[in-house]
């Protein structure tokens, strides 16, 4: 991974400038590499202060994609962005053959972070004030009436962990679409991310970006993703070992459940039955891939995941009460029926965030 970024950075123009038409931008480095687009590090030479440009190539193919992340862009920029924990859009420009979209610099996403960690798993009482943030900015993004489609670790951004520790933002816009525009069938998330809404091709709503919340809150406590499915059939499997049967009625409306399910019929009913690998395979062609780091027939086992390392009493009693509360908060953001799952304001209320479950311990432990 570090040797393509290498490669990539080696490949890029630092005497590039860019020109927005009322002020000119000097290249410093590479910030991301994506499907659609490459984002650099820049410096407005005009006022010294350095901001984040992603350059779509200016192709016919690309425009409707542009166009259509501007629009929601555009929507944001109504909000107070700074209070909602969502990334500063300034402008957008052409040059040479690019569209440039201008955005506040921010310092690293929460993968990068992680990587240089070597995915060292964070504490919960890291972990709280990222969720909180996210679903405050969940929370403005439902009262607008957008999805984000895409929450993952690589778009959420850390403002400036040296000097504000654990301050995110959200960022990247060009999966993200009002409800009203919802189409069942949609190729969106990342797919270690993808709800089963997404999976069987069901209605969706905002609800996904909370399941995306959740797997992210998981990879953060594991080090690892909770369900790192190299296909759909593996994404299925895994949500299904951990937490058991999806909900009958979603699978019978959704349009993508005979890819992965079977009808058993029995003496008085029908049910739908995961295919079993073999079965997958033959149907396929593609043999399925066991690829996780870690196992669980239960998400409640993850309370076991990290030893409790203090040997004072109180301070014992506080961290395990915080890792069940956690990971009660966990299993709220992972429900598999979209509306039984919590919504960004019962997240923000939920005692995880708000710390009630441990306040009375506050004179006792550290």
């Amino acid at each position: 991974m570090s040797a393509m970024r290498n490669a990539k950075k080696s490949q890029l123009d630092l005497t590039r400038l860019l020109n927005s038409g009322s002020s000119s931008y000097q290249v410093e480095s590479l910030l991301g590499q994506g499907t659609f687009g490459t984002v650099v590090k820049c410096k407005n030479l005009d006022d010294k202060s350095i901001v984040a440009i992603k350059m779509i190539k200016l192709r016919h193919d690309n425009m409707k994609m542009v166009n259509h992340e501007v629009a929601i862009l555009k929507k944001l920029k109504s909000m107070d962005l700074s209070k909602c924990n969502i990334v500063q859009w300034n402008q957008y420009f052409i040059d040479t053959g690019h569209i440039c979209l201008e955005f506040e610099h921010l310092d690293r996403s929460l993968l990068n972070f992680m990587e240089e960690r070597k995915f060292r798993p964070l504490l919960v009482k890291e972990i709280r004030p990222i969720v909180q943030q996210v679903a405050q900015a969940l929370k403005h993004l439902k009262a607008v009436g957008i999805i984000h489609a895409d929450l993952k670790l690589d778009n959420i951004m850390l403002v400036d962990q040296l000097r504000q520790p654990y301050r995110v933002k959200l960022i990247d816009f060009g999966l993200a679409h009002e409800v009203s525009a919802a189409v069942v069938g949609s190729y969106l998330q990342t797919r270690p991310y993808r709800s089963p809404e997404i999976l069987l091709g069901n209605r969706f709503t905002v609800a996904i970006d909370m399941w995306s919340l959740g797997c992210t809150a998981a990879a953060l406590y594991l080090g690892a993703l909770l369900y790192p499915g190299l296909g759909e059939y593996e994404m299925i499997t895994f949500i299904m070992e951990t937490q058991g049967q999806l909900p009958v009625t979603m699978l019978n409306k959704g349009c993508k459940t005979q890819k992965y399910f079977r009808r058993a019929v029995n003496n008085t009913s029908s049910v739908w039955k995961l295919m079993t690998p073999n079965e997958y395979r033959r149907a396929t062609g593609k043999q399925p891939m066991e690829n996780r780091g870690f196992k669980f027939s239960s998400l409640d086992h993850l309370v076991d995941v990290q030893p409790i390392k203090t040997h004072n009493s109180a301070d014992r009693v506080a961290e395990m009460s915080d890792v069940n509360m956690f990971v009660d908060m966990l299993k709220a953001m992972l429900q598999l029926d979209p509306n039984t799952r919590a919504t960004p304001c019962e997240v923000l209320e939920h005692k995880f965030i708000s710390m009630h479950h441990i306040a009375s311990m506050r004179k006792k432990s550290s």
